[in-house]
């Protein structure tokens, strides 16, 4: 596995890393040694310790957006840790600042007309045999994503059983990071999702998935739905392939960029403005903390350029810049 002067020490390790965190966790750390110990063979590195110049000659070679090399560093860290543990006094590097350059795709009203009217005369995509209720599922599903802002995921695992008429709400079970919530619906997409349950005759069968798929008692896979929405953007002329650095291209999640954007003008444009107290949206959104919603704002505020500036107004103060630490506690 490992081939360096401190081949024995990253093994022993990684050993340990299995029994402290997850597969997947201890699996990374490998991977990011195996980064470091190739760099000392290569280099014919023979000391038993990291010093400051060798740690930050191979910082120079790792490359990629500042999150993956922070992580890279971050494996590192914790192997000087473990290699002081040992009498072995090597290098500590430091943390690096991660910087999200990310932008989402934001559709325009002309382009959202055209993703509804292509997905309600659906039909004229369709080839071959597909599931006699595709043209009613994947209207609905684009509605409740653009509605209500939800993620692809917990979206598609939604039962009858979760969505109360009477109230005008949606339970979310299954979603990131298991926050549960129950959000609004509005009047009219209440009225939609009714009549969809009806032509689909879920109405009465409350463990019936909401976008069930031709195999009883399973849904819609995200993939599936994604495959759709591809055809769509594609007889919509909307380009979902061609980014700038950073850039997001057209897609479903991209919804829920939107939803937090007009969301954002309707509480300005109420007489709503929102303010430090006020966290409506997070808590909508399942977001654990404000930076996250933050990451749903970044977009070129050509969009909307009030919009932008009423966000700007509310975060001012509030989110400051943070290093992310990605070591394990």
């Amino acid at each position: 596995m490992f081939t360096s002067v401190l081949a024995n020490e990253m093994s022993a390790y990684v050993e340990l890393r299995k029994h402290a965190v997850s597969e997947n966790v201890s699996e990374l750390d490998r991977k990011n040694l195996l980064l470091l110990d190739r760099f000392m063979t290569l280099n014919n590195y023979s000391e038993k310790i990291l010093s400051e110049d060798f740690i930050s000659s191979w910082i120079l070679t790792l490359t990629g957006k500042s999150k993956t090399r922070s992580e890279k560093i971050s494996t590192v860290r914790g192997f000087v840790k473990y290699l002081h543990s040992i009498g072995m006094h090597s290098f500590m590097p430091d943390r690096i600042k991660v910087k999200s350059d990310y932008i989402p795709y934001i559709y325009n009203d002309e382009e959202l007309a055209a993703i509804f009217k292509c997905a309600d005369n659906l039909k004229e995509l369709c080839k071959g045999k597909h599931n006699p209720y595709l043209e009613l599922i994947i209207p609905m599903i684009l509605r409740i994503l653009y509605g209500c802002g939800t993620r692809l995921g917990e979206t598609m695992e939604l039962k009858r059983k979760d969505v109360d008429f009477k109230r005008g709400t949606l339970y979310l079970r299954v979603t990131k990071f298991s926050k549960e919530r129950v959000i609004p619906m509005h009047e009219s997409l209440i009225v939609i999702l009714e009549r969809y349950c009806l032509a689909l005759g879920i109405m009465n069968d409350p463990e019936a998935f909401l976008f069930p798929s031709k195999e009883s008692g399973t849904h819609y896979s995200a993939r599936n739905i994604d495959s759709w929405f591809a055809k769509i953007l594609e007889a919509c002329n909307i380009d979902q392939h061609k980014k700038q650095l950073g850039e997001r291209g057209a897609c479903l999640h991209c919804f829920r960029h939107v939803f937090v954007l007009k969301s954002m003008d309707q509480l300005e444009k109420s007489g709503h403005p929102v303010d430090m107290n006020d966290l409506l949206l997070p808590t909508y959104l399942g977001h654990e903390c404000m930076i996250d919603t933050d990451k749903y704002m970044r977009f070129s505020g050509v969009q909307s350029s009030e919009t932008l500036d009423s966000f700007e107004r509310f975060t001012n103060g509030l989110i400051p810049e943070v290093e992310v630490n990605y070591e394990e506690e």
